[in-house]
């Protein structure tokens, strides 16, 4: 069994239970959410342990969310209580856009917001199997930026999924403070997408942006959306196909994907079959409300796949 450690926000997340514009929606579903927790759950689903470093408000959504992580499987006691709140957003659905789902922050100034190095247990991120986060938490606060550059630097087995969030900071602050990181610690694993891959290398192709990423990570998978997914790996690149499903909600898919990948990898599966059983979860992810109550363990996804090769 793998251990990894995460460095993020947890958020509470309030999804619309109807689509269109939030001004005419009156009940929303509550879900534990952000993104390094997603990973944690789906790593954690699929065999392993995973640590959580972050901080929440004494509030009740901060309990809330330590006790569904708790639940989960994942170790919590390394989460802080901070006294401001609990960051929240909520999730509109359908609209502008059909099928795409709109994130809507209120978390300036919170919990997860004021996570710090002196938060971090030397001796636990050295001793971690791997060290994972986001561009989501780079871009929260200075103080959370230094504290991954901190993580990173005690441990040379690295995971990062750009995560560029356009309503956090520019395209311009995400690029140079990405590219930084990357530069000063490079990667094993590199999670991204199509339009992260665009803000960062000006590239929206997925082999010509992989090309210039190749420098800063040993595996890069390429996100592309309802398509699928890639692996690239040692001059070479694996391609799997994505799934057609009822869509409810996409947010969180890319997490699920991840946090799958990562946790198989790290288990001994090879990187192609890796990724056919991480595009499962995240296909799992989108047929429902919320982002970690789908996650699957090995016995769903190898279900799942037994039962779409019937056809």
């Amino acid at each position: 069994m793998k251990t990894m450690v995460t460095l993020g926000e947890i958020l509470i997340e309030l999804n619309a239970l109807t689509s269109g514009p939030l001004r005419n929606v009156n009940y929303f579903e509550k879900h534990v959410a952000g993104s390094e927790a997603n990973y944690c759950v789906a790593f954690v689903m699929t065999g392993n342990k995973c640590v959580y470093l972050g901080r929440v408000g004494n509030d009740e959504f901060g309990k809330n969310a330590v006790e569904w992580l708790r639940g989960k499987g994942v170790i919590v006691d390394k989460i802080k209580i901070d006294p401001n709140p609990t960051g929240i957003f909520f999730i509109q659905r359908d609209y502008p856009i059909p099928l795409h789902s709109e994130s809507i922050y209120y978390r300036k100034g919170s919990a997860g917001s004021k996570l710090s190095p002196e938060d971090i247990e030397e001796d636990l991120v050295r001793e971690a199997d791997l060290v994972h986060s986001t561009g989501i938490t780079l871009a929260i606060s200075s103080s959370a930026k230094d504290t991954v550059f901190k993580a990173f630097s005690l441990n040379r087995e690295r995971s990062f999924d750009t995560n560029i969030r356009l309503k956090l900071w520019s395209p311009d602050e995400a690029r140079r403070n990405i590219i930084e990181l990357f530069k000063e610690y490079p990667l094993k694993f590199l999670i991204t997408d199509v339009d992260d891959a665009s803000i960062l290398v000006g590239r929206s192709d997925p082999d010509e942006a992989v090309r210039l990423l190749r420098e800063y990570a040993d595996v890069i998978v390429m996100k592309q959306g309802p398509r699928g997914a890639s692996v690239y790996y040692d001059g070479g690149k694996y391609f799997a196909h994505g799934y057609s499903v009822p869509v409810v909600d996409v947010v969180g898919a890319g997490d699920a994907l991840g946090g799958t990948f990562l946790s198989l990898v790290m288990s001994g599966y090879p990187l192609d079959k890796a990724l056919d059983y991480a595009i499962v979860s995240s296909t799992l992810n989108v047929m429902i409300r919320g982002d970690q109550e789908n996650l699957p363990s090995l016995q769903d996804i190898e279900a799942f796949l037994r039962e779409m090769n019937k056809s």
